[in-house]
C-alpha cells in the first residue's frame, strides 16, 4: 500500500537510503544478478528521471563513501542534508545497530521525521521489531516487495533476481511518484503535450567496454545516459570472440559516436583470440586514432582497492600520458554521469547555446574573483597566463571600477575566467549579473567553500568547469583550453618574441 501523500513539500532534494549490507550481497554463482539494494537503487533512480526528478539524489553509502573517509561523519552529514529517508526493512536491518542509529539520528534532525521516512519492506516483519519512530499509523503501510498466499507462504518480487516484474516495477514507480511529490518537484508534462522526438536528435556516446573491476560502474553509467536520452555504443559489455570482429565492432561504434568515455581501473581487461593488447588499451588506442574528444574516468578508489588513493595522472602515464582532446574525471560514477549529461546534452546542448552567439577564438583574457578570499587564486592564474604569453586583465573583488562599462570585459572577444573556491553563490551571482552580456564566461570550480551550492549551481550561458587545482604550467593551460573548447590568441608582444 502506498504511503498517504501530503500537501507539504520539503526543502532539498537528497534522499538517504538506510539498509543492511547483508541485504545487498550477490547470490553465489550468479555473476549477472545484482544485490537487492543495488538493483532497487538503479530502478528507483530510473523512475525518478522518468518522473522529471532527475535532480533528486539517492544517497547510498557504497557509492558516496570512499574507503579512507571517516565513515560516521560522512553518514551524519548525509543524514543532516537529507530531506527524506528510505528504510529497507528486513531481518538484517533490525539486527543492525548501525541502521537503528541512522534512523534515530535522522529523527533528531526533523520534528516531522515520521512523515519523511519511506518504509520499504524487503521482508515481512513483526510490528514490535520496527523502529519506534514509525510504529504508529505508518507501521502497517509502506511499500512491500512481497506477497503471501492463503497458506502464509511468502513470495518475494526480487529473490536471486527479478521474479515478479510487473509488481516490482509498479511499486518502484509509486515510490518515485511519492518522492517527487514530497520534494515539491514539478511533474513532467503529459506525454500528449510533448512533441515527438526528432530522429537522430540524441547524441551517441562511446562508453568503452570495462574490465571486470569497473563492469558494474559502466552499467550504472550506461543506464543513466540512456535514461537521459543518449545513445550508448557499444550497448553492453559483451565482446566478440576474435580480434578482427572486436576491432570492427569498436570502429563502427566510434564512427557513430561524438564523445568517448574510457573507464580506467587497475585491470586492463582480457585479450581476445588473435589480439595483441588488452581491451582497455585497444579501445583507448582506437579512440585516439579516431580523434574523438575523450573523457578518461580514473576513480581514486576502486571497489577492491585498499591502501592509499590512486593518483589519476600517475595511472594515465601507463597509457602514454594525457593527450590532446583528453580530460580526466576521478569523482564517483554518479558525479561522472551528471557531469557528462551537462557537458554533452542530447538536445540543445550547452555548448551549442554558447557557440551560437560567441566566437571560439579570443584575443584577451579577463581573470576575475567574486570574493576577497579568491583574490589570490585570481592573481596566481593571471600571472601564469601572462607568463604563457596571453594578454590578461585581472580584476579583484575590491576593484571599484564599473564592470558594466568596462570595454575589455564587454567585448565579445574576451574570455572571462572566474576561479571559484571560497566565494558564496550570492557573491558569484551578483558579479555575473553585472557581466552579462559579455564574452565567454567560465567559472573554474575549485575545492573549498560551500560545495553543495557549487554542485547545484546553474546559470544559462555560464560554463562551470570542475578542477582539482589551477593549471601549473603552459602544458596544463593548453589542456584546460582544449577541454573548454576555446582558443586564445597570444599577445602581440609574445608573437613578436616567437618570431625572433
Amino acid at each position: 500500500m502506498q504511503i498517504p501523500s501530503s500537501n507539504s513539500t520539503l526543502c532539498g532534494d537528497s534522499v538517504f537510503i538506510s539498509y543492511a549490507r547483508a541485504d545487498d550481497l550477490k547470490p553465489p554463482f550468479e555473476e549477472t544478478t545484482q544485490g537487492w539494494v543495488t538493483f532497487f537503487w538503479h530502478q528507483l533512480r530510473f523512475e525518478l528521471i522518468n518522473c522529471g526528478a532527475k535532480q533528486a539524489e539517492l544517497w547510498l553509502d557504497r557509492y558516496q563513501i570512499e574507503p579512507a573517509e571517516a565513515f560516521t561523519p560522512k553518514i551524519e552529514q548525509a543524514l543532516a542534508q537529507a530531506s527524506m529517508l528510505i528504510a529497507v526493512f528486513s531481518e538484517n536491518w533490525v539486527q543492525s545497530a548501525w541502521c537503528q542509529e541512522e534512523i534515530d539520528w535522522f529523527g533528531k534532525q526533523h520534528a516531522d521525521a515520521s512523515d519523511r521516512i519511506v518504509p520499504v519492506y524487503k521482508s515481512d516483519l513483526h510490528r514490535e521489531l520496527l523502529p519506534v519512530l514509525i510504529r504508529g499509523y505508518q507501521a502497517r503501510i509502506g511499500f512491500r516487495f512481497f506477497t503471501s498466499d492463503d497458506t502464509g507462504k511468502i513470495h518475494e518480487f526480487y529473490w536471486r533476481g527479478l521474479k515478479d516484474q510487473d509488481a516490482y516495477f509498479d511499486l518502484v514507480r509509486q515510490i518515485a511518484q511519492f518522492i517527487t511529490e514530497r520534494l515539491g518537484i514539478a511533474p513532467a508534462k503529459p506525454m500528449a503535450s510533448l512533441k515527438p522526438p526528432v530522429s537522430g536528435q540524441g547524441k551517441t556516446v562511446f562508453v568503452a567496454v570495462a574490465a571486470s573491476d569497473l563492469k558494474d560502474a559502466r552499467q550504472r553509467l550506461v543506464n543513466d545516459l540512456k535514461a537521459s536520452g543518449f545513445t550508448v555504443a557499444p550497448e553492453d559489455n559483451a565482446l566478440p570472440e576474435t580480434s578482427d570482429a572486436l576491432e570492427a565492432m569498436l570502429n563502427k561504434a566510434l564512427i557513430e559516436a561524438e564523445y568517448a568515455v574510457h573507464l580506467i581501473g587497475e585491470n586492463r581487461g582480457i585479450t581476445v583470440e588473435g589480439g595483441s593488447e588488452p581491451i582497455v588499451d585497444q579501445q583507448l588506442r582506437l579512440a585516439r586514432q579516431a580523434g574523438l574528444p575523450r573523457i578518461l574516468w580514473v576513480p581514486r578508489w576502486l571497489p577492491s582497492h585498499t591502501g592509499s588513493p590512486r593518483n589519476p595522472f600517475d595511472v594515465i602515464q601507463r597509457f602514454d600520458g594525457l593527450q590532446q582532446h583528453e580530460e580526466i574525471h576521478h569523482g564517483e560514477v554518479t558525479d561522472l554521469s551528471q557531469w557528462l549529461r551537462q557537458r554533452i546534452q542530447p538536445v540543445s546542448s550547452a555548448n551549442d547555446v554558447l557557440n551560437a552567439g560567441s566566437p571560439a577564438s579570443f584575443d584577451r583574457i579577463c581573470v576575475m574573483s567574486a570574493h576577497e578570499d579568491d583574490d589570490d587564486l585570481a592573481a596566481d592564474l593571471a600571472n601564469l597566463l601572462q607568463r604563457c604569453g596571453f594578454a590578461v586583465r585581472p580584476r579583484f573583488s575590491d576593484d571599484g571600477s564599473d564592470l558594466e562599462s568596462a570595454p575589455a570585459l564587454q567585448s565579445g572577444h574576451a574570455l572571462i575566467l572566474i576561479p571559484w573556491s571560497q566565494a558564496g553563490g550570492g557573491d558569484l551571482d551578483a558579479m555575473l549579473d553585472r557581466l552579462v552580456p559579455a564574452g565567454r564566461i567560465i567559472c573554474l570550480r575549485l575545492p573549498g567553500g560551500d560545495e553543495k551550492a557549487k554542485r547545484r549551481f546553474f546559470r544559462e550561458k555560464i560554463v562551470l568547469e570542475k578542477l582539482d587545482t589551477l593549471p601549473a604550467d603552459r602544458n596544463a593551460v593548453s589542456v584546460l583550453f582544449d577541454a573548454l573548447g576555446v582558443f586564445v590568441q597570444p599577445s602581440q608582444s609574445a608573437q613578436a618574441e616567437e618570431k625572433t
